[in-house]
């Protein structure tokens, strides 16, 4: 029950990043607006996050939060792929809102935004199988201090 619970929250950070990451490609909002909502999806992916951790009691932290950062940089990426591919194809934004490829054009803060989060999720996966190695060789160690 634990578990399903945590994913049900890491699932809202996943949806919340998305969105932070599709912001962040928007080309037509003013300045303020883009990064308030770039600000308040932000936070709440955080408390999203923590809240997912705590109910976890925090196993594996590095790698559930890498893994929820991977997740969301992916499907942005999907769905970035698809509208370059097909720019007559519509996506459906918050509150039914329909927008076009040329509602999409602030590449270099969403590229920066999904480079952003691609390298923090490598450091945290990457961060956590050298700890990983290490506990287990601490424990291999530990057992042969006990046979001893």
């Amino acid at each position: 029950m634990r578990n399903l619970l945590s994913m049900v929250f890491f699932c809202g950070a996943v949806f919340c990043l998305y969105m932070l990451g599709l912001t962040a490609f928007i080309s037509t909002q003013t300045v303020v607006d883009k990064w308030s909502a770039l600000l308040a999806f932000s936070a709440a992916s955080a408390v999203l996050t923590a809240v997912g951790l705590a109910i976890a009691r925090f196993k594996n932290w590095r790698l559930k939060t890498g893994m929820v950062l991977l997740f969301s940089c992916l499907a942005v990426c999907g769905v970035m792929f698809v509208i370059l591919a097909a720019p007559s194809t519509p996506v459906i934004a918050g509150a039914g809102n329909i927008m076009q490829l040329k509602d999409f054009g602030d590449y270099q803060t969403g590229g920066t935004t999904l480079l952003l989060l691609l390298l923090v999720s490598g450091a945290l996966v990457i961060w956590h199988t050298r700890v990983s190695k290490l506990k287990d060789k601490i424990a291999a160690l530990k057992q042969r201090v006990q046979r001893l």
